[in-house]
Order: C-alpha cells, then structure tokens, then sequence
C-alpha cells in the first residue's frame, strides 16, 4: 500500500509538471536546447473556455542574445490561422504544440541558431489571444542562468526622457505592487541619454511587465501586449514610444494593405500594421503632433490619392494614452 501511496504522489507530481498551473506555458523536455524537438504546453485560466471549443493557432518569434526583443517571426499575425499552427487540445484540458527543429522551423542560419535564447509565444484565433508567453532555450553557448530573483534590466528610450520605473506583477492582484507605476524600489538609473539600467531583486520568475516615466496611465510606453519575463535573469530592452496615440481602422474583407495620411505625417502615406481580423493600427508617437493634440487625417487602400476612402477627411483629438477606433464599411 505504502509502495502503491508513493507511486500515486510520484504520477500526481509528474502530472503538476507537465501540465502546470492555470495561465502557464511550459515546455519540454525540461531545459530544451534550441538543437532539439521541444514539445509547448498551455494550460487555459478559467475566463479562455473558448480555447476548448474554439481552434486554437500559435503566433510565435524567436529571441536573440537575450536581447528580450520579438526576432524573426513564423508567419504574419493574419497569416497563422492555418492548420500547420493549430494547438491541438488534449483529453485533459491542455494545449499542445510540437516544433521538431527551432533552425528549420524558424529558416535560421547557423549563426542565427547560435544566438536563439529564447521563444515569445501567443496563442489566438480571429477574436481572443492571451497575453504574451516567453520559453527560455538552452542555446549551443551553454546553459542558461539559473533564476534566483534578481534581474538586470537594461533599456534605450527615446531621447529627452528623465526616469524610467519597472511596473508590473511584482505582487498579486489587488495588492500595492501589482502595476504600482514610479516604485522606488523599481527605478533605474541613467547612464546615458537614452539608456537607463538597474538590478532589481525579489522579482517573480513569471513577471509580466512594462516601462513607465511618470505616474499616469499615459505615461508608460506602448506595447501591443506585455513583455514576459520568463525567468530570464537579465533583460536588454527598447522603447520606441511614450504613450502613443493609437489609429485602429477595420477595413472592408480583401484590403491587402493599407495607409494612413494626415497633419501628423505632413499628408504623407504611412503604411498601417496588419492586426488581423480586417484590423489595421499606426501610432501616433508624441512628436508627430507637433504640441497639438488634434488631427486630421484619411485611410488609403495604397499609397496613392485615388485609393482614398469615401467621403470628408477625419478629425480626431487625443487625451493622453488613446485610441480611435474607425470603422470603412466599402471602398
């Protein structure tokens, strides 16, 4: 019986490691190199049913030099809804998804091999993702760091900026550390004009979290997602933008590209990014406001006046940290 008791702990605790808690992303086997078959596994939180009734597809990018930066990616956003990327659920509840060779399945070089530290992971369809998931792989270097809590965060920001803070799941929900923008204890220091750094110690392993220069929502950096840790014991990072204003048209079904041309661009044509689902965004970075927080502007179909859409150019003002939503219902 006694024999039969630990046999049972032993399966439980195996069963706990490989599936693991609500929200994880694991992959094995533990320790996965970038030369070998790795085998990624999801467990769904309560609030994602729809990953069990739902097809469920990876959008996936490596990382290199542990540079915490989204590197050659698999396929586009709106191009991974085929069943080469498709999770497929197990009895269990759980999600699966296999990569037989990180070189072939990624197209890399040696040399590019050499340098993958890592995998940045979204699970989606057309309506639902979660929030970002970072993998860390044993590259041909070596192995990686073991993770005892401190961190190295190490990031560039645009120029003319004062303070940077780390925010984030320092704590649970609910209490003072969860989000807490401008913690002293979470300030880094600057070393140059656009470089700041710090060690933080007693952070989770599975921090998700983001850059902030000031208290206010608006004033933290913009980011489609938050950047995963993932029990990484050093971080290089960037800041494109502070607290972007945001366009997000939805475009008719069939429009392969589109545009955006207004005050903030000097009537110019800006090439939208692919969101997905007909979706389609730009940002707005403060700079191109020109101190005026109210724009003029019109969606293009391609770079060209004649691929315009219909109708009167639009207007649009911004509070801080926003987002237009448009919709063209026809070209």
């Amino acid at each position: 019986m006694k024999k039969i008791a630990t046999t049972l702990i032993a399966l439980l605790a195996l069963s706990v490691c490989a599936f693991g808690a609500a929200g994880d992303l694991i992959v094995s086997p533990e320790g996965a190199s970038v030369d070998k078959a790795i085998t990624l596994t999801y467990t769904p939180l309560a609030n994602q049913s729809w990953m069990k009734s739902q097809p469920v597809y990876i959008y996936t990018c490596v990382e290199f030099n542990s540079n915490g930066e989204w590197e050659k990616e698999k396929a586009g956003w709106s191009q991974c809804n085929i069943p080469a990327y498709k999770w497929i659920l197990q009895d269990n509840g759980t999600l699966t998804y296999s990569i037989s060779d990180i070189k072939s399945y990624f197209k890399l070089t040696d040399s590019e091999l050499a340098q993958v530290t890592g995998l940045f992971v979204i699970l989606k369809n057309d309506k639902f993702q979660t929030t970002d998931k970072y993998v860390k792989l044993v590259g041909k270097r070596g192995k990686s760091e073991k993770f005892n809590g401190t961190v190295k965060f190490s990031v560039t920001v645009p120029e003319g900026t004062q303070s940077v803070y780390v925010t984030g799941t320092f704590g649970p929900e609910g209490s003072d550390d969860f989000w807490k923008h401008c913690d002293p204890k979470h300030q880094l220091k600057k070393v140059s004009e656009t470089k700041f750094e710090g060690t933080l110690t007693g952070v989770p392993e599975n921090l998700d979290y983001l850059y902030v220069w000031g208290p206010r929502n608006d004033q933290t950096e913009f980011r489609l997602g938050h950047r995963p840790l993932g029990g990484r014991t050093s971080v290089n990072d960037i800041v494109d933008y502070w607290g972007d204003m945001t366009l997000s048209v939805t475009a008719p079904k069939g429009t392969r590209e589109m545009y955006v041309s207004g005050t903030f661009n000097n009537w110019g044509f800006s090439r939208m990014m692919d969101g997905g689902n007909n979706s389609w965004t730009f940002h707005i970075a403060p700079a191109m406001l020109s101190g005026s927080e109210t724009v003029e502007y019109k969606y293009y179909s391609k770079s060209d006046k004649s691929a315009a859409e219909k109708g009167k150019n639009r207007r649009a003002t911004f509070e801080g940290f926003t987002t237009q939503y448009d919709e063209i219902k026809s070209w």
